[in-house]
């Protein structure tokens, strides 16, 4: 379904907008994901491949990324008790806005970024369920818009920002909040050595390395294995190209499983249960690569910078609480989008 034999770069692009033209409504982008235009998908993954290369410069690239988190961890740390998913998406949204568009991170006011973020949460979410005249009718779109045209000034390289942002941003910061949880969660176990390792040697090789003679899983391990069991886009849609008769027979939209894919016995014992250690090289032989970055022609670009960026989130974050003597009160369970209640930093 994600990468059909012989298909057309036009036919692929055109099979994913259909089902996304909900974010149109909801945030007015035109990128490449809501148009069925190569040139637009090729200069959109162009610029984003420009973005990430410019914080992607090696191991200096990688201690500078963690610089800019430890400073907008520091900022957002609360005075009193604040929500973690809020916490985890302001830190997000300032280390995207400030390394991927130069924004000046004193302008990004804690009550600004705080509605920008939940604002981009709730649209999401309405989307899947809201008509197009019930979001256009919803002003909100136009007071985020407004505070994003003040942080990123230059309009003629990005006159719609959100359409580079939502990408970065939207994936990352889930991804950060559910391997944080892990960690705390299971800090009984050496999960928060290895990030707490990671984060004073901040370098590809410490990434990918077990301790403890191979006992002690990677930093690597930690982040596939919370992409394994949260992937970004549970169900990925594409419309079906049939013919007009079939159309009765055929669903409109097809769904790709990812989250069942990734809870298959293909991945191991109890994939149920967060076990970086499946992810032991002793362990990958005849096991499929995971998808929670898509697959095929239109996978994303970052999905080989997006792993060690989080990772170095990841250990930011927790350095930074853990310095600064804050805890993280844990919830009934880890969420998503949503479903955080209960925990608090």
């Amino acid at each position: 379904l994600l990468n059909p034999s012989g298909a057309s770069i036009t036919a692929l692009l055109r099979a994913r907008a259909i089902p996304n033209k909900r974010l149109v409504h909801a945030f007015g982008i035109t990128s490449a994901f809501v148009s069925s235009d190569p040139k637009v998908h090729k200069e959109f993954t162009s610029r984003a491949k420009g973005l990430i290369a410019g914080v992607a410069l090696k191991d200096r690239g990688w201690k500078v990324l963690l610089q800019t988190t430890d400073e907008a961890a520091h900022r957002f740390l609360p005075e009193q008790n604040l929500d973690f998913a809020t916490f985890i998406q302001c830190i997000t949204f300032a280390v995207v806005l400030t390394r991927l568009f130069n924004v000046d991170p004193e302008t990004l006011h804690h009550q600004d970024v705080v509605y920008v973020t939940n604002i981009i949460n709730k649209r999401w979410t309405q989307s899947k369920t809201m008509n197009a005249v019930a979001m256009r009718q919803d002003d909100s779109l136009h007071e985020i818009t407004t505070r994003i045209g003040a942080w990123i000034a230059d309009h003629d390289q990005y006159p719609n920002p959100l359409n580079f942002i939502l990408p970065a941003y939207e994936t990352m910061w889930r991804l950060v909040a559910v391997t944080v949880a892990h960690v705390y969660r299971c800090r009984s176990n050496t999960l928060h050595d290895t990030v707490i390792a990671f984060g004073q040697n901040p370098t590809e090789e410490q990434f990918q390395t077990f301790g403890n003679e191979g006992q002690q899983a990677s930093m690597q391990a930690i982040i596939l294995e919370a992409l394994r069991l949260h992937p970004p886009t549970r169900h990925i849609g594409r419309a079906s190209e049939v013919s007009w008769w079939k159309k009765l027979f055929v669903p409109s939209i097809e769904i790709a499983d990812i989250e069942a894919v990734h809870l298959s016995d293909d991945y191991g014992e109890n994939t149920s249960e967060f076990n970086p250690m499946r992810f032991h090289p002793s362990h990958m032989q005849g096991r499929p690569e995971l998808f929670s970055f898509g697959h095929g022609k239109l996978s994303c670009v970052a999905a080989t910078w997006a792993p060690m960026a989080a990772a170095l989130m990841v250990a930011s974050v927790i350095e930074q609480m853990q310095g600064a003597g804050f805890s993280l009160t844990i919830g009934r369970q880890i969420g998503g989008r949503s479903g955080w209640d209960g925990w608090m930093v």
